[in-house]
């Protein structure tokens, strides 16, 4: 069974994931997803925020990923919009992997020929201005695999404080310790591995995290309370044959 996005279908898989946390994979043909998949895949990531959104009480924060081995190219589709979004430039961190430092004599010694060394930083963007420039800002840059949204019931600001505080003393390079901001990246391995303490200490304060995930091939949608109501939205219907398999309408 193809685990990608159809013509007429997307695929969503629940992880295993520390009740009452719950979190799935849309999956998608790969990165950069083509048309049409993108933009059908883009209505269901505003499908689930919608869901998982209470306007009264969360903000959505938009960032974007750009990783210089991933998806370098997405870096050059900002410029063109930087007025609108007003971009301010952080860095990415891995909360469950070893953390940042530059290379070293051993990244050197392992280098295989024709191979590149490890990117030093992933890049994080703060889209700036607005929510409206947030909307806009996933709209274009969807497909990418840079798409990160936060929905938290702290303005942007305390949650970038929050994750400073938690990131920060983790990195021992001090090159690395003097950026604006930093934001944690999140993938399935991390959140199948995590306790339920330990993804609420990695959201900081958020209640769910919707990310393009290169590494899974997929939309990562992470709540620390129940799905369902996204699974509702979507229109998901499960899968008779595969426990914890999604079929989601695209039409």
């Amino acid at each position: 069974m193809s685990t990608a996005a159809s013509t007429h279908s997307a695929t969503l898989r629940r992880l295993r994931c520390a009740a009452p946390a719950e979190a799935v994979l849309i999956a998608c043909s790969g990165f950069p997803i083509p048309e049409p998949e993108r933009a059908a895949l883009l209505r269901c990531a505003i499908s689930v925020s919608t869901a998982l959104s209470d306007p009264s009480k969360t903000h959505s924060h938009i960032f974007l990923h750009i990783s210089p081995d991933k998806n370098p190219k997405a870096a050059q589709m900002i410029a063109p919009h930087a007025r609108r979004w007003r971009p301010e430039f952080g860095f990415g961190v891995w909360p469950a992997r070893k953390p940042p430092t530059m290379w070293t004599k051993e990244d050197f010694d392992a280098l295989e020929p024709g191979q590149q060394l490890r990117p030093l930083v992933e890049i994080a963007v703060r889209i700036g201005a607005n929510a409206d420039a947030g909307e806009d800002a996933r709209s274009v840059m969807f497909g990418t695999g840079a798409v990160i949204e936060v929905q938290s019931r702290d303005d942007c600001s305390v949650f970038l404080r929050r994750a400073s505080d938690l990131l920060l003393p983790t990195i021992p390079e001090p090159l690395f310790r003097s950026y604006p901001f930093y934001l944690p990246l999140l993938a399935a391995a991390a959140v199948e591995g995590a306790s339920f303490e330990r993804l609420e200490t990695w959201l900081c304060g958020a209640t769910s995290y919707i990310a393009e995930s290169i590494e899974d091939r997929g939309v990562l949608v992470l709540s620390l309370h129940s799905l369902t109501p996204a699974l509702d939205h979507l229109r998901a219907e499960p899968d008779p044959q595969a426990p914890g398999v999604y079929h989601i309408p695209l039409d």
